[in-house]
């Protein structure tokens, strides 16, 4: 194993580079490896930057991986931070969010649906919920995390990003969490034919929502980045 990079159970840090305040990118699928590593490449230039691989997330697993995230952040020293959750890995620290609140100074959601990797008949279940009111949504059949039953109880800011890699389905998801989680702003990334391009601009984004104000009383993108 190489310098820098530990294991935990279930958890992996792939990288740990940079000082001062800290950043953590959380993902459990190795399509987003390489784009968690140049984000954080780019956020190691002027802020402490974590980047943690977490083993699949599923219906059965999420608690005990919200769990294992949470005690390697005590073995990191992180006392408080800001959190990028890539596709899946967003459960996870929007359940640290939920459960830990102190924790989490800001949260940036990248390509995530409602649920970890829904299945077919959970999109069926979230297409249903779409027709609810956000805060009742059925769970008929599923273990899995789902913010949207608890999306009006996310304090913090948080900023939900789509990029090239996310489907409609996705994409229509953030929009959608968007409108009701209380201080949560929705932006699309700018075309990009580099992933390093668009790394550094998710970079960007992350590092500039960070000084946001954790109690931002207006929805106003403008204002919030």
């Amino acid at each position: 194993m190489s310098s820098g990079e530990t294991e935990t159970k279930q958890m992996q840090v792939i990288s740990d580079a940079g000082s001062g305040r800290s950043f953590v990118v959380v993902f459990d699928d190795p399509a987003y490896s390489d784009f968690a590593k140049a984000i954080a490449a780019a956020i190691a230039d002027r802020a402490r930057a974590v980047v943690v691989q977490s083993d699949r997330i599923t219906g059965d697993s999420w608690r005990d991986l919200s769990s294992a995230l949470a005690n390697l952040l005590v073995e990191l020293r992180i006392k408080q931070g800001s959190f990028v959750g890539l596709a899946a890995g967003a459960a996870l620290v929007q359940n640290l969010a939920l459960e830990n609140p102190k924790l989490v100074r800001t949260l940036v959601i990248v390509d995530a649906s409602l649920r970890a990797h829904p299945s077919k008949f959970e999109r069926v279940l979230d297409s249903v919920e779409s027709r609810l009111p956000f805060g009742l949504p059925l769970r008929l059949g599923s273990k899995s995390f789902n913010i949207r039953a608890y999306a009006h109880r996310l304090r913090c800011p948080m900023l939900l990003v789509s990029t090239e890699r996310a489907s409609g389905f996705v994409t229509r998801e953030l929009r959608d969490l968007g409108l009701v989680a209380p201080t949560a702003w929705y932006v699309a990334l700018s075309d990009s034919d580099a992933q390093g391009s668009e790394a550094s601009e998710l970079a960007d984004l992350v590092l500039t929502f960070h000084d946001t104000p954790a109690k931002c009383p207006q929805k106003n993108l403008k204002e919030a980045v």
